[in-house]
């Protein structure tokens, strides 16, 4: 069995030094020099399936490392971190062209992707075609447009997510709202979203989602008065477990201020907490009030 080492073909290693930057990640041509046609002590059809079935990103190196042949009838390239530089796709220091080499890739631990550096605000739809899965930790998009069902394919496994400006269209244009992006964010345990696309259901929809109750933290920030906060209210007033921290945008009316700061109050004249009580911030409100508001919710 050829034990050629093919890894730095499979995995970006970020604690490479700089100077291996240089280095191709593969050639095919000489990678190919030394496959062989192997003979295995179990049916062809098993190691076939075995090959185009990696259970993880671990394994998939560990076959590869093992026998080429892994590598050439599943070609896939394993990316710890994707993020964005200046307008290109990069992994620690290696430059990345998704269009170049006739493979698939897999990221493992996070993604960055941002436009506020330049003019394209989808960089990155466009390699939804060249993953071959995602188990990304963490999800991190800012100034992006990207489609629900392309945001579907690599936010399952994110347990760390922040949005910043990000918009989410269906199919037919559409704009998708948090709890439908909530629902399929099925392992998150800590949510940050500034500007959300939220209706008046919003509240009340996240209720209904059984993982919306395993949420360690949800920090909504830029809310408009759309956003139901007597459905938020009843909930928190229940709930044990998440710490929210929601703040509203400085257009919202004078009448939903005198509604925040009653709730603030109340909040505030409480004696004994049996649910986690909230930082509510919007513009006009006591500076005194909002620290005492904060210390109640990280000392709860």
């Amino acid at each position: 069995m050829d034990s050629s080492n093919p890894a730095s073909a499979t995995y970006l290693n970020p604690k490479l030094k700089a100077q291996d930057s240089m280095m191709v990640i593969f050639k095919r041509t000489k990678f190919m020099a030394k496959y062989y046609q192997q003979n295995f002590s179990i049916p062809d059809s098993v190691i076939f399936y075995v090959a185009k079935n990696p259970k993880t990103a671990k394994l998939y190196l560990k076959m590869v490392k093992t026998c080429k042949y892994f590598f050439i009838k599943n070609t896939i390239i394993i990316i710890p971190y994707l993020n964005t530089d200046g307008g290109k796709w990069r992994s620690d220091h290696f430059s990345l062209n998704f269009t170049k080499y006739n493979c698939k890739y897999w990221i493992t631990d996070n993604i960055y992707a941002s436009a506020s550096e330049f003019v394209d605000k989808n960089i990155f739809s466009p390699i939804i075609p060249k993953l071959y899965q995602c188990d990304s930790e963490s999800l991190f998009l800012s100034d992006q447009i990207i489609s629900f069902d392309d945001l579907s394919l690599v936010i399952s496994c994110a347990e760390r997510i922040r949005f910043n400006n990000v918009v989410v269209k269906h199919a037919e244009s559409s704009d998708v709202p948090l709890e439908d992006i909530v629902a399929i964010a099925i392992n998150a345990k800590f949510v940050t979203v500034i500007k959300p696309t939220i209706t008046s259901k919003t509240m009340k929809e996240l209720t209904k989602l059984p993982h919306f109750t395993k949420l360690n933290n949800l920090h909504l920030f830029n809310l408009s008065e759309v956003f139901n906060i007597d459905v938020f209210c009843g909930y928190m007033k229940k709930n044990r477990h998440t710490r929210f921290y929601i703040s509203f945008d400085p257009e919202i009316s004078e009448a939903f201020k005198n509604r925040l700061e009653t709730i603030v109050d109340e909040i505030l004249e409480t004696k004994q907490f049996d649910y986690k009580p909230p930082v509510i911030g919007f513009i006009g409100i006591d500076y005194q009030k909002h620290e005492n508001l904060r210390h109640i919710h990280f000392s709860h």
